[in-house]
């Protein structure tokens, strides 16, 4: 039979990993969705840069040379590539640090609950020792009071079986005198009726 603190550390325990999975659905959820807005703002300003690029490469398409003009877009189109990247990390990063944060408060939070439900079960166990040292005490002292209840029965029936020997011994001596008596008075009548 399972006590109420195995049933209530087994329902935190079951919470914990419910709690557990619907964070991870939810940041992974979250970090797609972040992700895909980064992906999306990233392209938008590549592609802003690039119509930039465009732009002053038709200005500039006399005076500098088409291969000059590619590199430059190329170079942007790397940079924007960079900046998407960087954001994304830095998403993750902070989705990690705050994973992190949440773990470690659990954690503590866990400690301290494993603790203290440490410190109650030396505290029970030390009751349970008691409780079992006043058992064995009560049990030898109703070992002793059987013991002793016994022998007041075989005394109380010696007593008695006494007393029915001395009541028997009793009527028979009486008897025997009322013979005796009974005896004498017809004696003496007889010497009465004699004379």
């Amino acid at each position: 039979m399972t006590s109420w603190r195995d049933d209530y550390i087994q329902a935190l325990q079951e919470r914990d990993q419910r709690e557990k999975a619907s964070y991870s659905k939810v940041d992974d959820d979250l970090i797609a969705a972040f992700a895909t807005l980064l992906d999306r703002t990233a392209a938008l300003e590549a592609e802003k840069a690039a119509n930039a690029s465009s732009a002053d490469l038709k200005a500039n398409d006399a005076t500098t040379p088409s291969t000059t003009h590619d590199g430059i877009a190329q170079i942007r189109g790397e940079l924007a590539e960079a900046l998407r990247s960087h954001g994304q990390l830095q998403a993750r990063t902070k989705v990690a640090e705050a994973e992190l944060v949440k773990l470690r408060a659990k954690s503590k939070s866990d400690g301290k609950l494993i603790e203290d439900l440490s410190k109650e079960r030396a505290f029970l166990n030390q009751k349970l020792k008691d409780r079992d040292e006043e058992l064995r005490g009560k049990t030898k002292l109703l070992d002793d009071v059987h013991d002793e209840v016994i022998s007041l029965n075989l005394q109380l029936n010696m007593s008695e079986q006494r007393g029915e020997d001395l009541r028997s011994e009793n009527k028979e001596l009486i008897d025997r005198w009322m013979a005796y008596k009974g005896q004498e008075a017809e004696e003496m009548n007889k010497t009465l009726q004699d004379s």
